[in-house]
């Protein structure tokens, strides 16, 4: 049987409300949140289930065949991936088929019942219904038209990108084009959103609005924090949920997932707010650190007032650094320890998140501006976009316990009624599926007026109120509307106006789409089921008491030598290693192993180091550096259509062994070889011309791993359109 991953994770929604909240606060008594669901449609009866099941609980011992059991509740099935989560707030990953038969039925049945709390079809139809509704009103009053419905192969294609982050291969495209039902759209979308795919493209997303790194500095890795990232994605976690747990979080990066948001940022707790603030809430604050905002309200004093709600709270231990840099260099009795391993144990244990019961923010000493006297301890204090949010219910929080000041900050933040919060992760999302915001940029919010539809922008924030913040279900609905349904056209200029969306922008597919459609031309869909898994094994990291001393950490040396683990697994990263990082990195994934060429691992994107090396692919097509949010970069470049045209990454599509191309060569004529490959690199078959000009070529001594060199290095297949 698979392996059962023990990944720390916060508290899924179905669990009883009496489990504390794993990778959250401790002891604070947080109601567990209710199943999402659509109250906007009428309840439907359950789906037709063995009359032996027992539904009424998603708690269950699940078994193998072999004997192996846990006791877990279901949280979500993707494919042929079973999550659940213990009472202790792990959560494991199953794959169903090594189940026993009574738990694949209870998995499957307790899925279809957890769909009847999504949005039912009624309401998306309507909701999209009124998407186009806005956008058209707003097109006319402006003198323009709708673009033309996007072909079957476009929408194809640009649905599989915008889902799960790759191209359809060929036989998922040939499936759709050949299906004559007229719903075939809306069931292709709902079958893509609760695909595994969905799962590693929507990590690739936020990891780069998160700036999610491998190594946050002084020897510490945040694999727990990706790993209980891809896992609330996996259970569908609400967005304001996870929000939540990242900014209640208490522990150590090496015990809990959720903290390493926090953590992040912990040597510099004010850019983490100023971080923070842009990210949820779309405020563009950073400056206001030194001096009021020059175009918003924002005043220096709101910024420190704000951040004073973190002031209880340290992130770092400057001193336990110290002892452990101390005995690293063979002083305080640490004689025979290795100086690598005390630094990346070190750096597990001085990275947390504790409250210090004292609120110690002050106002800069070098304050210009006479409101406020400077040196000041502050009050926390919100800030307030109208003189309405006065009344609002969102504000009606207790900052007199310093104690608390992180979850009464959180309340806030995630309420529906925040004034920006769903409003923020709406616009994000449109953003991610049109290729522009309704109001850019999506880091500066501050009047959703000043947007070019803000009907529009109001109609999505409710969307995702009623979806309560399941951003899958709220994508669902943009999906099947017939705004996103249009054809494409390239980016307009912004000067002249905002854009009135008559249809998605055409975009260049991101490094992550270009290197998991590179996969799954060269590996077809297996590597959307190989996980990449190392946050189980930080635990072993923790330092008995948080004690810094060499006894403490010989005992952790121990208990990572008897694990069988290698320390130096944990990083160092090969130059031009390609993304193979450390020497046990191929240990530590899950639902098989990746293949490897070239010295390079044929795993997503989402399960690579991150960010990957300079010289990986990924890199130079833009992956960000996760220095700065959203520094992802889509321009084209020299060195990347050499990396297309002669690269070992070349060779992956253009390799008799690879998938795409093998299967052309399975069919019996020139004509179904050429129409394979066109439908697996461009999700369509070719044109006359087009297949009398290659039938030509194969007839003269082309060979389809040409073709298939020729496809890559087309225009068309680095284009989302």
């Amino acid at each position: 049987m698979k392996r059962f991953l023990a990944i720390t994770a916060a508290f899924a929604f179905f669990a009883a409300p009496n489990f504390a909240a794993p990778g959250g606060r401790k002891n604070k008594n947080r109601a567990a949140a209710p199943v999402p669901a659509a109250a906007q449609a009428p309840s439907q009866p359950s789906a037709s289930k063995p009359p032996e099941l027992d539904l009424s609980s998603p708690w269950r011992t699940w078994s193998d065949p072999s004997g192996n059991k846990i006791e877990a509740a279901f949280c979500a099935l993707q494919g042929d991936v079973c999550t659940v989560q213990t009472k202790a707030g792990q959560t494991h990953r199953l794959n169903l088929g090594l189940l026993v038969p009574a738990d694949r039925q209870f998995a499957t049945a307790y899925a279809a019942k957890l769909n009847e709390n999504r949005f039912k079809d009624a309401y998306v139809k309507q909701a999209a219904f009124q998407v186009d509704h806005f956008i058209g009103s707003t097109l006319v009053g402006s003198g323009q038209k709708f673009n033309p419905p996007a072909t079957d192969e476009q929408f194809l294609r640009r649905i599989f990108l915008d889902t799960v982050g790759r191209i359809p291969t060929a036989d998922e495209a040939a499936a759709f084009l050949k299906d004559p039902a007229p719903d075939k759209r809306a069931k292709l979308i709902d079958a893509l959103l609760d695909s595994p795919g969905y799962t590693m493209h929507m990590y690739n997303w936020l990891a780069d609005i998160l700036r999610v790194k491998d190594d946050i500095g002084k020897g510490a890795f945040a694999f727990l924090f990706q790993d209980w990232l891809k896992d609330q994605l996996a259970a569908d976690r609400p967005w304001d949920k996870m929000v939540s747990d990242m900014l209640t979080a208490d522990g150590r990066l090496c015990e809990t997932g959720a903290a390493g948001f926090l953590l992040r940022d912990a040597q510099m707790p004010l850019d983490g707010v100023a971080n923070m603030l842009t990210t949820f809430l779309g405020a563009n604050v950073a400056c206001a650190q030194c001096h009021d905002h020059p175009l918003a309200s924002w005043t220096q004093r709101n910024f420190y007032e704000m951040a004073a709600f973190f002031g209880a709270s340290d992130g770092y231990d400057q001193d336990g650094f110290k002892r452990a840099r101390r005995l690293s260099s063979g002083k305080g009795g640490a004689t025979g320890l290795d100086k690598r391993q005390v630094q990346q144990i070190a750096g597990s244990n001085v990275f947390r998140i504790v409250d210090t019961g004292k609120q110690s923010l002050h106002i800069p000493k070098d304050y210009k501006y006479d409101d406020i006297k400077p040196g000041t301890l502050l009050e926390p204090k919100l800030i307030t976009w109208s003189a309405a949010d006065k009344n609002n219910p969102a504000y009606k929080i207790n900052t007199g316990d310093p104690r608390t000041l992180r979850d009464e900050f959180a309340r806030w933040m995630t309420s529906p009624e925040n004034p920006r919060f769903a409003t923020n992760i709406a616009n994000r999302l449109w953003k991610k599926c049109f290729g522009l915001a309704v109001q850019e940029p999506v880091s500066d919010l501050d009047d959703p007026k000043d947007s070019g539809n803000p009907q529009l922008l109001a109609h999505l924030t409710q969307i995702m109120k009623a979806a309560r913040f399941d951003m899958r279900q709220f994508q669902r609905v943009i999906f099947n509307s017939q705004t996103y349904q249009r054809a494409a056209i390239p980016m307009p200029d912004l000067e002249k106006g905002p854009y009135l969306f008559p249809g998605p922008i055409i975009r260049r597919m991101t490094a992550e789409q270009v290197w998991d459609s590179i996969l799954a031309l060269s590996a077809g869909t297996a590597p959307d089921n190989i996980l990449l898994r190392r946050g189980d094994e930080m635990h072993l990291l923790a330092l008995p008491g948080n004690a810094m001393t060499a006894e403490a950490f010989k005992v952790v040396i121990d208990r990572v030598r008897a694990s069988g683990i290698q320390m130096g697994g944990y990083g160092g990263k090969k130059k031009g290693s390609g993304g193979v990082a450390g020497k046990n990195l191929l240990a530590r994934y899950e639902g098989g192993k990746p293949q490897q060429r070239e010295g390079m691992l044929l795993a997503r994107a989402s399960e690579l180091p991150q960010p990957a090396p300079e010289s990986h692919f990924l890199r130079v097509f833009g992956q960000s550096d996760r220095l700065v949010a959203e520094s992802n970069e889509n321009d084209g470049s020299v060195p990347q259509a050499l990396m297309l045209m002669n690269s070992n990454v070349a060779g992956f599509v253009s390799d008799p062994n690879a998938f795409a191309v093998a299967r052309a060569d399975s069919a019996k004529t020139a004509d179904e070889k050429i129409e394979s490959l066109y439908l697996g690199f461009l999700s369509r078959k070719p044109t006359a011309e087009e297949r009398g000009i290659a039938r030509k070529a194969i007839e003269s001594g082309l060979a389809t791993t040409d073709l298939a060199w020729t496809l890559l290095n087309t225009r068309e297949f680095l284009f989302l359109q």
